[in-house]
Formats: structure tokens, C-alpha cells, sequence
């Protein structure tokens, strides 16, 4: 897994939750080998999970909690790498199609061994979108908390159903991703 996701989570749980449980978080675990990691090198990602696990613990939340927030507050800093490539969308279902069809490759393109997640969209309406989700890494909450902060880019609202997930022993992740009209 790529550095700069651990620098962003190393961010987003100093931010969250103060420095002193980051550095808790981290001496805790028996895998990370310093509190700082380099964005651009390719870490382990027994790591990563030992790290959510140790902070779900630590700070009384479930695993899918702590992905999501982490995947809303992460959005940004992707959207930033990737602003380029995202042409002229101007919703985040245009976004979501776009990040399958242009961003992954993109991003395979310039690191031929990054992996990146297998998203299928079926449009089902004009506010309603299923996503089919595959990832050896199973990481569906991290992407629910991508789509959250990609719609909040958009100044959408969404809610987001699982409909089948791999954590429940599903062959794959199936969401269903509603935008919700302002009343």
C-alpha cells in the first residue's frame, strides 16, 4: 500500500484525535517500525490493518467507522493528486464513473504496481447509483467514506446501503449510493 495513505492517516488521527493517541496508536503496534511514514514508498498492508485494528480499539469505534471517517477526511488530499484527470464532472456520480474509467488508469499508468480497487456502476436513476466494489484489500468502508467526501465536494448529499459486503462473507461489495435532494 502506498506511503501516502498512511501519511494521510497518520493526519487524519492527529487531526481527530490528538498526536499523543497517533503515537500511542503506533507503539502499540508490532509492525510499524517509526510513527512517520514516506508518501511515495509501498508499505505492507498487514501494517495499515494492524493500525485500524489497534486504533478501533483504542478508541472505542468499529473498524467500518474509523474507514469511513478516515476516507471522508482522505478525499481531499486524492482529489488534489488527481484534479487533473477529473475533467469537467460536476456531480459525484459523473465523478465515481470517471474515477474508474480515467483516474485508475491514470494512476496504473504512472506506478505499473499500484493496485487499485475494480468499481462496476450501474446507473439505476438520475439519484441512484450500485456500485460493485472488488478489492483484495477489503476496504468497501474506505471507499463509502471517499464517495461521502467526493459528494461533499460536490455539495451533495448521499446515503450510502450495502447491499452485499465481503465483511459479512459476500463474494463482493455491492452499494447502493442515493443522492438525497435538499427539502
Amino acid at each position: 500500500m502506498k506511503g501516502a495513505i498512511f501519511c494521510g492517516y497518520s493526519e487524519y488521527i492527529e487531526q481527530a484525535h490528538g498526536l499523543l493517541t497517533w503515537l500511542d496508536i503506533v507503539d502499540k503496534s508490532e509492525l510499524a517500525e517509526s510513527s512517520s511514514f514516506i508518501a511515495t514508498d509501498i508499505y505492507e498492508d498487514k501494517i495499515f490493518v494492524e493500525l485500524l485494528t489497534i486504533s478501533a480499539e483504542l478508541l472505542n469505534v468499529s473498524l467500518s467507522d474509523i474507514l469511513t471517517e478516515f476516507g471522508e477526511f482522505l478525499f481531499p488530499t486524492l482529489l488534489g493528486s488527481a484534479k487533473h484527470h477529473i475533467g469537467e464532472c460536476t456531480n459525484v456520480f459523473e465523478f465515481l464513473d470517471h474515477v474508474e474509467n480515467v483516474i485508475h488508469i491514470e494512476v496504473k499508468k504512472a506506478d505499473p504496481l499500484a493496485y487499485t480497487p475494480s468499481l462496476i456502476l450501474d446507473t439505476v436513476s438520475n439519484s441512484e447509483l450500485l456500485i460493485k466494489y472488488t478489492s483484495h484489500r477489503q476496504v468497501c468502508f474506505l471507499a463509502e467514506g471517499l464517495i461521502y467526501g467526493a459528494a461533499k465536494h460536490f455539495n451533495q448529499k448521499v446515503t450510502i446501503e450495502h447491499l452485499s459486503c465481503t465483511h459479512q462473507g459476500d463474494k463482493h461489495c455491492l452499494m447502493k449510493v442515493t443522492t438525497v435532494q435538499p427539502s
